[in-house]
């Protein structure tokens, strides 16, 4: 039986695959609230090229 690709990957290999069209990625940064930081602010001022972002609070 193979072994199930792994969701973490080194920055190393992204970099290598990023154009590949299999691959999705996801930003799904979270902060606790007393940090006062904004997650989508944030990855809205920089991100991996192509990232998507995966907002908890939306669906929570």
């Amino acid at each position: 039986m193979a072994t199930p690709a792994s969701p973490l990957v080194s920055t190393d290999w992204l970099a290598a695959h990023l154009n590949a069209p299999d691959i999705r990625i996801v930003d799904a940064s979270w902060y606790l609230p007393q940090m006062q930081r904004d997650a989508k602010a944030e990855y809205a001022a920089a991100h991996i090229p192509g990232a998507a972002f995966f907002d908890i609070d939306e669906i929570c």
